[in-house]
């Protein structure tokens, strides 16, 4: 460019630049053409290539016939499931996945980037593969069911699993003055992700509402976990208002200790979520022996049955409503309590794993 007339070489700079993916594009264009060429000239020699690649490889495998390969993580994107289908069918192991939601599916605009396509594919692949795919809610079974006939996969044996959401015993000895500091001595507690899926935002507009109405000695809300995408606006929102930056307290990197203390202590727990797979911050309010007052939004109901309360996770109106009325019944909160510590039996991660494993049993013995 230095080389080029006076001004020229910096006005063409600009021109590319500003055209730069236009040429990264036309540039691998041409290459895919040029390979293409080649296909059509030698396809003998393609051929050859491409079946050299395609020839199943054992090696390394370490499941047989009698086996059952389990994958419970969230391996949506990384797991190779040609692979695994390959292997199956040269070894004769069996399968078991996990469908925790399909929220990426459902909800496109309440997740990060572009990942509803590669989840729709991952679940196809997932039917082609799995003997058995366990879901974690009677609505993430139905959801998947409907996803796998609009999509005209195969559709393998589906049943639902419980998590686990009992609480480890832990002593006040070990939760931090920080915790204790932002909680006050009355609060009430959301726990999970700062996103917009799980709309964190009806419980700001609850208490702004509350505040605007001119109601007193409100407890601070408090909302434990780590901030998400999209979320920047929202959490300024909380510095900058006056009405509320005293009240709404954010807490990250919170220990198990310290949670434990946060449950133990509440006046009771809100989950407004839009969606979940689960909604495993409900069942450990009820772990704790403590009051919710939820969404009632997809599995969130399976959770808690008939020991919470429900509310349209859009209507702030109500849930600036029932937030007051706890707030001015305790005696309501402590009668729930006692229902709960009667009624509720919290699953354990033992259990989750038992039922895991009983149905890697059965898909042996089927």
């Amino acid at each position: 460019m230095n080389k080029l007339p006076g001004g020229f070489g910096e006005s063409m700079f600009r021109f590319l630049a500003v055209r730069r993916e236009a040429a990264e594009a036309s540039i691998n264009g041409l290459r895919e053409f040029r390979r293409a060429v080649r296909a059509w000239r030698s396809p003998a020699a393609q051929t050859l290539s491409l079946l050299e690649n395609s020839r199943p490889q054992t090696d390394g495998v370490l499941f047989s016939q009698g086996d059952v390969y389990v994958s419970l993580g969230l391996d949506w994107d990384q797991k190779d499931l040609t692979f695994v289908a390959e292997r199956k069918g040269l070894l004769g192991f069996k399968t078991i996945f996990c469908c925790y939601d399909l929220i990426p599916v459902k909800f496109p605009h309440l997740c990060v980037g572009d990942v509803a396509a590669k989840f729709a594919r991952y679940f196809a692949d997932l039917a082609w593969c799995a003997d058995e795919i366990v879901s974690i809610s009677e609505c993430s079974k139905r959801d998947l069911l409907t996803l796998l006939e609009e999509l005209g996969t195969p559709v393998p044996k589906t049943t639902v699993i419980k998590l686990g959401s009992h609480l480890p015993t832990s002593n006040n000895a070990g939760v931090s003055t920080q915790t204790k500091e932002a909680s006050g001595d009355r609060f009430i507690l959301f726990v999970s992700t700062i996103e917009r899926r799980k709309n964190h935002e009806t419980l700001y507009r609850a208490y702004t509402r509350l505040m605007d109405k001119g109601v007193k000695n409100l407890p601070n809300l408090v909302f434990v976990g780590m901030p998400g995408w999209g979320v920047n606006d929202f959490l300024a929102d909380l510095r900058f208002d006056n009405r509320v930056k005293d009240l709404v307290k954010v807490l990250t990197n919170v220990s198990d200790a310290d949670l434990n203390w946060l449950y133990k202590n509440t006046l009771f727990t809100v989950f407004p979520s839009l969606y979940e797979g689960w909604g495993l911050a409900v069942a450990e309010s009820l772990a704790a022996g403590k009051f919710c007052l939820a969404s009632n939004a997809a599995s969130i109901p399976e959770v808690g049955g008939d020991l919470i309360e429900y509310l349209d996770p859009w209507d702030v109106q109500q849930w600036a409503e029932r937030l007051e009325w706890y707030f001015d019944n305790p005696y309501a909160l402590t009668q729930a309590e006692m229902r709960i510590r009667k009624e509720y039996d919290a699953p354990t991660w033992e259990d989750t794993a038992i039922a895991v494993f009983g149905r890697a049993q059965a898909l042996l013995a089927s």
